[in-house]
Order: C-alpha cells, then structure tokens, then sequence
C-alpha cells in the first residue's frame, strides 16, 4: 500500500486552482464581480429598508376619526348628548397623538334655520353598563374632560357627555359636526354628520324628563321621521 503525504495532497490542490484559475480567467472574474453586486445591493437594500422604518417612525401619526351608529340625547333644562367617536392611527410611530379638546357642534338648519345655536361644551367622559334584568343601558360618570393619547397601540372610544345648558331641540334637521383640537396641529379634525329631530322625539323629551336617554341611529331603516337624507342619525325604533 503507498500512501502520499498530506503536503503532497495540498499541493495538487493548489496547482489546480491555479489551473483552474489561469484556463477560466474571464469566468473567475465575472463571478467576483457578481459577487459584489450581489453583496452591494443586499447592503443598498437594508440601508433603505432601515432609513424607511427610520422615517416612518419619526413620523406624525395620523388620526381617524370614525363616528358611532348610535348617539344618545337627554333632554329636560338642558340638552345632554352622549357621543363615543373612535380614535385611531393606523401609523406606527415614536409618537403620540395628543387629543386636546372635543367639541360639538349643531347647527338648525331649514324652516328652523333662525332658531338659536346650542353651545355644548365637554361635560365629561363616562361608560355605559347594560341590566340585564331590567333590559335597559345605565350611564356612569368615570373621568373628567381630559387630554386622551391616540397611537397605533393605544386606540381611544370615550363615550364623552357634551352638555348644552338652557337650551332644547325643537322638531326639526340640524347640521352637526365632532372639531377635534390635536396638540400637533392648529386645526382640528372635523367630522360631519346630521341629525333629525321628529315631533314624536321632542314629545318623549317632554314627558321622560332630564335623565332618560333616547338612542337616534343613522343606520336602521324605519327610523322615526320618514327623512329623504340617509345617514343621518333620528329617533330610533329599537
């Protein structure tokens, strides 16, 4: 049996490629410069990639603002409405969305358009709890008017109590709207909506008094007061 030393194996090896290299010097070098490419624009894409996450995040967040199905009104002195709008962004970023103030505004319009403007103001923020035995919705006060944080994580649906003092509904369509004041920007985000108030809804105002609230939706058909707009929120008859 012969063996070949280890030194001999290792030089055979480096003749070939040096064979190898010397019979194929075009295909060596167009693998090399593959190579490179290839490992500069995996480098070029990462770097963007990262500089685009970078930027996404340093971004403001956006907010949308979607608006219930439901409102709620009370009616006796005053005019209490009840409101739970959502908040979201669908942004991922550093930072937050620092809703200021809410505001809500009606305004009569048609055959009522000279009657006088309510001034709501933010009252307070509550949530609603559901008896079973007595199949009826309660109201329960939780927080006073205070700055909510919006983020990717951290979606807002306060149910806010927007209050208008010495002021009532007379039957007829009023155009509304929800002004959010935001602490990055000097305008507030609007939403708009409508609301028709029947004679059958300031009736039952009348006779429930101040602490009983009436649900007006924007999406049931058959909803009190027969009205040619869709989407506007009336007197609901569920």
């Amino acid at each position: 049996m012969s063996t070949t030393p280890p030194d001999a194996h290792d030089g055979r090896s480096a003749r070939f490629s040096r064979f190898s290299r010397a019979r194929h010097p075009f295909r060596a070098r167009r693998f090399d410069s593959a190579h490179l490419w290839v490992t500069t624009a995996t480098g070029l894409v990462a770097l963007a990639i990262s500089l685009y996450n970078l930027a996404e995040l340093q971004r403001k967040p956006d907010i949308d603002v979607t608006l219930p199905h439901i409102i709620r009104i009370a009616q006796g002195k005053d005019v209490w409405l009840y409101l739970q709008p959502t908040m979201s962004t669908r942004v991922r970023t550093q930072d937050v969305e620092v809703v200021m103030k809410a505001e809500l505004r009606l305004r009569p319009t048609g055959a009522i358009a000279k009657s006088d403007e309510p001034e709501f103001f933010w009252d307070e923020t509550g949530s609603w709890t559901y008896d079973f035995g007595k199949n009826s919705i309660f109201y329960r006060r939780d927080a006073d008017p205070v700055p909510l944080l919006v983020s990717q994580d951290k979606p807002q649906q306060p149910t806010i109590l927007f209050n208008a003092i010495g002021w009532n509904f007379r039957p007829g369509r009023y155009e509304g709207s929800l002004n959010l004041h935001r602490a990055s920007e000097s305008e507030p985000l609007v939403s708009r909506f409508c609301l028709e108030v029947s004679k059958e809804s300031v009736k039952r105002f009348r006779s429930a008094g101040q602490r009983k609230q009436f649900s007006f939706r924007d999406d049931v058909p058959g909803s009190a007061g027969g009205s040619r707009s869709p989407g506007c929120y009336r007197l609901s008859p569920v």
